[in-house]
């Protein structure tokens, strides 16, 4: 029987991590697993541990890490999970080929979403990796349960294909569907899954494109990492003269000095634009938007070219009163705690930083 929907959010790595491992300890059917960075440090040797368990005992435990972001799963820890019977895919793998130019493009395409589904009833989407360096950050993770998840199940099975995986293993997800009592609810909770073998749009911009084109009184924007293209500059400029409110939170420091430097040679145009920047105290790795206090969206996807080209991502669109009052409350939280953007203070800023600033800017759309 189905279980009702519900949903939580996690606003830490740590609390997304615990709830993720016991949901695995009590898996009676099966483990589904969509990772970008999966490492078999302390943080995921737990998992590890949990994963081949429950494999031994007849749960189908299938897991596809990105070749590249779980480039540190080592091949001892990699060997144990198959020994055990889970069935590791690496997705886009990096071996070079004959046809080099080909590779070449092939090999920037990752998979960066994050979704664990337990038992096709739990799933879990958002921001969360798993690796040690991650243990005190912040960040954003939804969990959901009932029929609602079914969407994502058919999205796994796809990406399980593109890695490799066998139709025949995963033809039930593929024919899964929104139960017929259940036709209001996408207007409720809504799924965003792009993919640039899909040879579409990039979902996850469109949205929020869309969102801040429609938005009337506010914008909340949470990204680790930003490089906003000119269209997206465009659109919070045509916001703001609309007298919609906007705020841009960001890391005052993020795991990637690289990330951070692009980022700030954009902090003058931001600002021009009208919106509010705020830096967080800590490593905030979540990523969100919420318009007009109403809709919100959680995801994997950064505000980075890369996310929003290049990348397979996904995340979870939703008006639900209760949710959106909840994702509220975190923005309030995030701009308690943030100090403003100083633009004078930024405007003072050295030409080492400067000239640093104009280099990474050279390469910013593969990032």
């Amino acid at each position: 029987m189905d279980k009702p929907f519900s949903y939580k959010f996690y606003r830490t790595t740590q609390a997304a991590w615990d709830a993720m491992y016991q949901e695995i300890l009590v898996a009676q059917k099966s483990i589904y697993w969509e990772i970008y960075i999966f490492i078999d440090d302390e943080a995921g040797n737990r998992f590890i541990d949990a994963l081949c368990d429950r494999a031994r005992v007849g749960v189908d435990v299938k897991i596809i890490i990105d070749a590249f972001g779980s480039w540190g799963l080592s091949r001892p820890a990699e060997t144990r999970l198959i020994e055990a019977g889970v069935e590791v895919l690496k997705y886009n793998r990096i071996h070079p080929e004959f046809a080099f130019g080909k590779w070449w493009r092939r090999l920037w395409r990752r998979n960066h979403r994050k979704l664990l589904i337990i038992d096709e009833a739990i799933a879990f989407v958002g921001g969360v990796n798993v690796e040690s360096k991650a243990l005190e950050w912040d960040d954003l993770f939804l969990k959901l349960t009932g029929p609602v998840i079914r969407p994502l199940l058919t999205s796994f099975a796809k990406t399980y294909r593109r890695a490799g995986g066998s139709k025949s293993r995963v033809r039930h997800l593929l024919r899964s569907r929104l139960p017929a009592e259940l036709k209001t609810l996408p207007e409720k909770i809504k799924f965003i899954a792009h993919s640039p073998l899909d040879n579409r749009l990039p979902a996850v911009r469109k949205l929020y494109l869309r969102s801040i084109a429609m938005a009337k009184e506010s914008i909340n924007v949470l990204t680790p990492y930003f490089v906003p293209d000119l269209q997206l500059l465009r659109l919070i400029t045509k916001a703001k003269r609309r007298g919609v409110k906007i705020n841009l939170f960001l890391p005052a420091r993020t795991d990637h000095l690289f990330m951070e430097l692009i980022a700030r040679a954009y902090y003058g145009l931001i600002h021009r634009t009208g919106a509010n920047v705020y830096f967080l105290p800590k490593m905030n790795h979540g990523k969100a938007i919420m318009i007009d206090d109403k809709t919100g969206f959680v995801g994997s996807a950064n505000v980075t070219p890369r996310s929003w080209y290049i990348n397979d991502e996904a995340g979870v669109y939703f008006d639900d009163e209760k949710m959106a009052d909840e994702l509220k409350g975190f923005f309030e939280d995030w701009k308690a705690g943030a100090t403003p953007l100083d633009l004078e203070k930024w405007k003072k800023r050295g030409w080492r930083a400067k000239l640093k600033e104009w280099w990474v800017k050279r390469i910013e759309n593969y990032v």
